[in-house]
């Protein structure tokens, strides 16, 4: 391990140690030559032995890796939006590595991709989640009782996230999705450095959404949706300015 990725976990633990009201907005962190600036940072969630949901076959691991690698080759389009995979493969990742690999990226936006499942067939549609205060969630089984806890972002870095959210989720109706915007206490929605999203893309319990999500025309409506939004939400918003170059950042894809 370099120094470069040693100082990465060590910024991460200082963000966890600070109270939220002492927690500036995060400037971004220097990157490799062939490093693009301010990359849109792409998060499939699970990975590896954690599979997330299983409905009928279909894995909640894979098919957010899918959708995570057609809206990489969607944003391809726009040479002002790099992007950035945590995983590009069937690996698992832990929820630190995966902002720690934000800061290391020197990352701009970071959208985590998920697929829901709930009791019942009738729940449809996208939901869209920045940070804030879930009710429901203090009744939910803790999933990773492990992970240290994290300070809220700082409230300028959740607005934003707020912000990108309902941008996600208007874009998403406008273009005949079903989708909201809705807060939780995920843990990377706590990410102090960028703002941060979690799409829950679908309920996989839906026998006639799961059918959707599966297919590969409605895949890339819903990929282009998405691609739209961030491209819309990083129009209005000055992303981070390259700093000075730090040799040797090993960058992951």
């Amino acid at each position: 391990m370099n120094a470069w990725n040693r100082f990465c976990p060590a910024l991460l633990a200082a963000a966890l140690a600070l109270p939220a009201s002492a927690m500036p907005p995060a400037a971004p962190l220097p990157a490799a030559p062939n490093q693009p600036t301010a990359p849109v940072v792409l998060d499939p969630g699970h990975g590896g032995n954690d599979e997330g949901a299983i409905v009928r076959g279909v894995r909640e691991k894979d098919l957010a890796l899918v959708f995570a690698r057609k809206l990489k080759a969607r944003l391809a389009r726009n040479a002002d939006l790099p992007v950035v995979l945590t995983r590009d493969d069937d690996r698992y990742i832990t929820l630190d590595e995966r902002l720690v690999d934000t800061l290391d990226m020197s990352g701009s936006i970071f959208v985590s991709l998920h697929l829901n499942q709930v009791k019942g067939k009738k729940a449809a549609g996208a939901i869209v989640y920045s940070y804030g205060p879930e009710k429901l969630r203090k009744w939910r089984k803790r999933r990773f009782p492990s992970v240290p806890p994290m300070p809220a972002p700082p409230r300028g870095q959740a607005s934003d996230s707020a912000r990108l959210a309902r941008t996600f989720s208007r874009v998403l109706r406008g273009d005949g999705f079903k989708a909201e915007a809705s807060r939780s206490d995920y843990y990377v929605l706590k990410n102090p450095a960028v703002p941060s999203v979690l799409i829950e893309l679908g309920y996989l319990n839906n026998p006639e959404e799961a059918a959707k999500l599966v297919d590969g025309a409605y895949q890339d409506r819903m990929v282009d949706s998405l691609a739209k939004a961030i491209e819309e939400y990083a129009s209005a918003r000055v992303l981070p300015a390259a700093v000075a170059v730090a040799p040797k950042v090993a960058v992951k894809r």
